[in-house]
């Protein structure tokens, strides 16, 4: 396994250094100039030829290139260039608040849509209960992230005052409170500081874990009539054991594998998907943070969101497949 492990993060060592190259020119390909994004249309030609040379932008693309690359190695993206702060701290600020609205999300799309993709399946000879769930997984494909999230806004936040328009709680707070041990000689007030976090989480984590919660569906169906469909799970049935036992002792443990794959497909449309569900919640992340570094062609920024979301996408996609072999005793890694 060990062998195996360190193959596969030879592998994903060029898939990142494709990503990173992908981002670094596309950045500098795509239209606007981050002098102008700073200083505004009004800005005299010696002015953005100072924030130029200021900014490094005036060496040649190569020398930037190369200084990119060495500075991702060590985990240090640069500075700003509209905020002057080191990119790598603010990355860290933000990106708790990224890995709790995956996680949450992740829950919502889990409880929801594992469960109807498996009665889907067991009932696929049943119309009247196999088509109002295929149909709710059609549906949940169809509705796109932004706009679940406006109209959950427009009712929950804006018509019944139930939850909050913007913003993440604070979170930072929290784990100033875990780090100093005031969570525990302050109980309530961790608690109160914990409970505004998951009130600000509720709307963005089921906007997001809907959507995905229609493909999770779809996924567990598929799995579970891969696996109801093999020769064993006849052969239990054929002995007389009862459909349940049928279901939780054999087809459940050996859909474990598909489950897996699913996981792994599961973060990498999550990741995506916090893009827009925190731009439409003003939900500080690194979606956002991504979404307004584009906007102010603050190139850094950019191209250190995107590196570590690569970086998350292949790192899961790494422990997925080391599970396997937990999972299945029968997978071996040479």
């Amino acid at each position: 396994m060990v062998q195996y492990l360190l193959r596969r993060l030879l592998v994903a060592v060029p898939m990142l250094l494709g990503a990173m190259t992908l981002v670094f020119f596309a950045m500098r390909v795509l239209p606007g100039d981050p002098c102008v994004a700073m200083m505004g249309d009004q800005a005299t030609s010696e002015a953005l030829s100072d924030c130029t040379k200021n900014l490094g932008l005036n060496r040649p693309l190569a020398v930037q290139y190369a200084d990119y690359l060495w500075r991702s190695a060590r985990f240090d993206f640069g500075k700003s260039f509209r905020h002057g702060y080191p990119v790598s701290e603010y990355i860290g600020r933000m990106f708790p608040y990224t890995l709790v609205l995956v996680l949450a999300s992740a829950v919502v799309a889990a409880v929801v849509g594992i469960p109807i993709g498996i009665l889907s399946a067991l009932k696929r000879r049943n119309p009247l209960i196999d088509y109002p769930l295929r149909i709710f997984a059609l549906l949940g494909l169809s509705m796109p992230v932004f706009w679940l999230g406006i109209l959950l806004l427009i009712a929950f936040s804006l018509r019944f005052d139930l939850f909050p328009l913007i913003g993440g709680g604070d979170l930072d707070g929290v784990m100033a409170m875990i780090r100093s041990g005031e969570a525990f000689s302050q109980p309530a007030d961790f608690l109160r500081a914990v409970g505004d976090v998951l009130h600000h989480l509720v709307l963005p984590a089921f906007a997001l874990g809907f959507t995905l919660a229609a493909t999770v569906s779809r996924l567990s169906r598929s799995a579970m009539l891969e696996v109801i469909s093999q020769d064993y799970i006849r052969t239990a049935r054929a002995k007389g054991h009862d459909e349940r036992a049928v279901v939780y002792k054999h087809a459940l443990r050996n859909m474990m594998v598909p489950l897996l794959t699913i996981i792994g497909l599961f973060v990498a449309i999550a990741l995506t998907g916090t893009v827009l569900t925190e731009t439409v919640f003003t939900r500080p992340g690194l979606g956002k943070m991504l979404v307004d570094a584009i906007t102010a062609r603050d190139y850094p920024l950019a191209q250190g969101a995107i590196t570590v979301f690569t970086m998350i996408i292949i790192a899961v996609n790494v422990v997925v497949d080391m599970l396997y072999a937990v999972v299945d005793p029968r997978i071996t890694y040479r």
